[in-house]
Formats: structure tokens, sequence, C-alpha cells
């Protein structure tokens, strides 16, 4: 629907890489020329202060024809259209457009008033400028930021993890290591234990030994006590008997002998009993270092079953050790799986992130595309505008085109005829005769209307007469007030059909769109829009649908 917009504000909010707002900035609003196909400058360089742009910009009624880039945007406006805008940095330094924010939301204000605004935009990095053919980017309107920060989080938290997973991998093997040399150190008390056993049960058959040869030797002792007591006690009849014969005095060398023998076994009675004198003496002192043996023996098995007992203590410290070296092994490989499992997760994150950060330019570039393909598409109505500002009335007050000369005079007999409803009279035929110059204009064919002042510079050659003669009928009120009619969500012939029951001229456009709700070959668009004033012959711009590819 066209609208008459008298003025157009622009605003926009202008974020550094740190996202604060851009104290000071020269920025420079370009508009999209179809026709040149390239952008001119709109404005001249504006100041962004405190991150915030706004500038107003009026429209005036009457435009010279040096400012095109005004007269487009005007025209544009008034056919229903909007214009393309960007902002680009005033201070570019690369030789190429800076381009700042180019997607923008317009809303009309008061029927008069166009607010475009750009929202927030955030400043990259000059190391992350994107760079295109014919300009460069230097700033976003999605806040990449918060994913550089996030992404930064997530890497250092990925480090840290790596870390802590290489110091707990340290540990283990550390712990490993110390399990190892306490499970050498268990094999070899083990060892020393199962030695210390072995000498125990040795010391232990040793004793019995020496016991039951103690006890022999006790045996032995005892019988060699009872026999010296026989002897001596048969040494004492002995004595009694001689002391008998003695008293008697018995004489005779039979006497004598058998005391001499007697004598003699009495003295070897003494030797004997003086060796086993020495026996029993050399006895006692082997039971005595026999019992002093068994006694260091005990003293010494009591000291290995301390030892063995301490040693059974240390066995069962070690084992608890290793069970809880185990322990905290296994919970270390918890740990480790977890941060493995967690630094997965921030991966798949910031895939996630950086997939819907491209999901988001890709949908920005099909925007700019599309935009682009519909500024193109409308190139044939901004050239005939264009073209028809050369002939304006502004600029040629004298010169209009037949088809509005025919229905302005049309117009005011139809007027008249409305006035003369309740009179006795009404019009008839109407014979006019016009003196005009004609010429080929990009309307078609151009009167050039004179009056008496004018007619004097004009050659009387290139004056021609035309004859028109006017019948009124009830059809003629009817073609000039009808509407047009609503024709989306027809196919290209019914839409010819149509436009030929209302005299109307079909320019037919195909566009690619993602709308899933549209078929191949459905009208989307049309202009002018349903329900506006139009008049017979013109012609309609209808937008089809076809498949992006």
């Amino acid at each position: 629907m066209a609208v008459n917009i008298q003025s157009i504000q622009f605003q926009h909010i202008l974020f550094d890489v740190n996202d604060k707002p851009v104290k000071t900035a020269k920025v420079q609003i370009q508009f999209y020329n179809v026709y040149l196909k390239s952008w001119l400058a709109f404005t001249d360089d504006l100041i962004v202060s405190s991150g915030k742009l706004v500038h107003a910009l009026k429209i005036p009624s009457r435009i010279s024809t040096t400012n095109q880039t005004i007269r487009v945007v005007r025209e544009v406006l008034k056919s229903g259209g909007t214009p393309s805008f960007r902002i680009i940095s005033a201070t570019s330094q690369s030789g190429l457009p800076e381009v700042i924010a180019t997607t923008f939301t317009a809303t009309i204000e008061g029927d008069s008033k166009l607010n475009i605004d750009f929202g927030k935009s955030w400043l990259l990095d000059p190391k992350a400028y994107i760079k295109k053919i014919d300009h460069l980017i230097i700033a976003t309107q999605v806040p990449v930021f918060e994913l550089s920060n996030t992404i930064r989080i997530m890497e250092e938290e990925k480090d840290n993890a790596v870390a802590q997973v290489t110091g707990l991998n340290t540990t283990i093997t550390s712990l490993a290591d110390e399990r190892d040399s306490l499970l050498s150190q268990l094999s070899i008390v083990q060892n020393d234990f199962e030695t210390r056993n072995q000498q125990v049960a040795d010391l232990n058959n040793s004793l019995q030994t020496i016991s039951a040869n103690l006890a022999n030797e006790q045996a032995l002792r005892e019988t060699l006590e009872v026999d010296k007591n026989n002897l001596e006690a048969e040494l004492a009849a002995q004595r009694e008997q001689m002391e008998g014969l003695e008293m008697a005095e018995v004489g005779g060398a039979n006497y004598q002998n058998m005391y001499d023998d007697l004598q003699e076994e009495v003295s070897n009675i003494s030797i004997e009993r003086d060796d086993l004198q020495l026996q029993i003496s050399d006895i006692t002192i082997e039971r005595d270092d026999l019992i002093q043996q068994v006694s260091d023996i005990s003293i010494e098995r009591d000291n290995l079953q301390i030892q063995v007992s301490d040693i059974s203590i240390e066995r069962d410290n070690l084992q608890i050790q290793v069970s809880n070296l185990t322990t905290e092994k296994d919970n270390l490989a918890l740990e480790k799986v977890s941060f493995l499992a967690s630094i997965s997760q921030l991966q798949t994150a910031v895939q996630q992130e950086k997939a819907r950060v491209t999901a988001k330019e890709t949908e920005l570039q099909n925007q700019q595309t599309l935009v682009n393909n519909l500024q193109v598409e409308n190139g044939k109505l901004q050239e005939q505008l264009a073209e028809a500002q050369d002939f304006s009335i502004t600029d040629h007050p004298n010169k209009l085109s037949a088809s509005k000369v025919y229905s302005s005079i049309v117009n005011d007999v139809v007027k008249a005829e409305e006035e003369l409803v309740n009179s006795r009279y009404k019009l008839s035929n109407i014979s006019l005769n016009l003196k005009t110059t004609v010429e080929k204009g990009p309307e078609g064919t151009i009167f050039g209307l004179l009056d008496y002042e004018s007619a004097k510079d004009v050659n009387s050659a290139a004056i021609s007469d035309i004859s028109l003669d006017i019948v009124p009928s009830d059809t003629l009120a009817t073609n000039v007030s009808q509407k047009m009619p609503n024709i989306l969500g027809l196919t290209e012939t019914a839409v010819r059909k149509v436009l030929l029951n209302y005299g109307l001229q079909l320019d037919a456009v195909y566009h690619a769109t993602e709308d899933k709700n549209l078929i191949a070959g459905q009208a989307f668009k049309q202009s002018p829009a349903p329900d506006t004033a139009v008049e017979e012959g013109q012609e309609v711009i209808v937008i089809f649908a076809k498949p992006l590819n």
C-alpha cells in the first residue's frame, strides 16, 4: 500500500568486543540503488556516542533532479516498498567498506514517519573480520562475544581437566609403583617368616632330641648311682669280713692272698667309682649345658614368635594399605572417567554452539540473499519510476502522457455528469480539438500542451491537431473507480484470467522461497496491493513461488 513518508529516523546500538557501549565512532548510512547495482551514501558522517546512534532525516516534497538517491528512496516508499539500508564505518582503513549492520526492522509511525531500527551490533576483533568480495564485515548482530567467552571458559576447563587427569595418572602410576614395592616387601617378609618358621621347627626338633638324650643320661646316672651304692655296700661287707678274719686271727698265706685280692678289687672298684664320678660330673656339666641351650632355644623361640606376630601384624597392615590403595586407584579411575565424560560434554556443547552460530550466519546470509533478490526483482519498477521522474509535473509542467490527458478529460466529463444528475440538462456527445506537440516518452506518447505564451516559441509545423470524441456511458465511472482484486494464492494462468477481466496487464516474477506453506507457481506477493485503486491497462507485478533448487 502506498504511503506518504515525510521523515525517516534511524536507530542503532553499537557495542565493542568486550560488550561495552562504544564511546565514540564515525559511521555512515548507505542506500542500495538497484539501477546502478551499488551502495550509495545516504547520509553524511554520523557520530555514535555512548553506543547509541539516532538520526532523523526529512524527505521534502520537491526534490532536485541532481539528488537522485533521495528521489529513488522516496519513490520506493511511495510504492509501498522498503529501501535497503546498511551502516558502515566512516573511518575505514582497509580500502573496502567496513559493514556494521545490514538487517533492520521498519515500522511506520503516524502514516508519515518511518522508523528504521538496526537493533544491536557487536564489533568483532580485527583478527575475526569476515572478508567478502567487495566489503568487510566488522560487526555482527549476533552476540558472538558470549560464545567466545563460553568457548574460552570451556577450553580453560578442558585444560584444567586434562592437567588434573595427567596428575591423576601420575598419582595412579606412583601408587601402583608403591603398591608393587609394598607387595615385594610383603613377599620378602613372607619368605623370612617361612624361614623363621622352619628354623623354629628345626629348633623344636633339636630340643626334643636333646630332651631325649638328657632323659637317657639321667637314667644312666641313676643306674650308676645304684651300682655305686651296691659296690659300697659290698666293700663295707668285705671290710667287715676282713675285720672278722683279723679278729679271729686267722693267718696264713691264703688269707693274705685273699686280702690282697680284696684290696686290689677295692682299688679297682675305687678307680671305677672315680671314673663313674668323672662321668657323672661330665654328664652333669653336659646336662647343665643342654638345659642352658634349651633355655636359650626357648627364649629364641619366644623372640621368633614375637617377630612372627609382629610380621603378621605388619603383613595385615600392608594388606590393608594395599586394599586402600586399590580402592583409591578405583576411585581415581572413576574420577578419570568422570573427567573424560565432562570433557566430552564440553566438546559436544562447543560443537553445538558452533553449529548454532553457523546456522544463524546461514540464516542471515539467506535473508540477505532474499533481500538482494527482491531488490533486483523490483529493478524494473524502480527504473520506470526513475525514468518517469524525468517527465514529472515538477520538471515538465506542460508535458503529460497521452493516457493521462485522456483520463483527465474523461474524469472531468464524469464529474460534470455527476453534477448534472438533478439538472434538466445532461451531456451528450462531446468533441474536442487539441493543439499540442507529440513526442515519445517513457510512458508512451507525450503531449506537450500549449498556451498562448508557449505557442510563440514553438514552430507551427511541430504542432498537431488532436480530435477527440467522447461518448458518456454507464461503464465509464465503473472503469475509473475499479479496485485491485486479491490474486494471492492463484497460479499464473488464473491470475492472467482475473487481470484480463479487469483490463490489467501482468508482469510475472518467479522467486525462490523457503515457505513450506507455498507450492511452486503460487502467487504470494502483488503490487498494487488488493483494494488499491487501479486504472484500465495498468501493469500489475505478481511474484510467484518456485523451489529453492
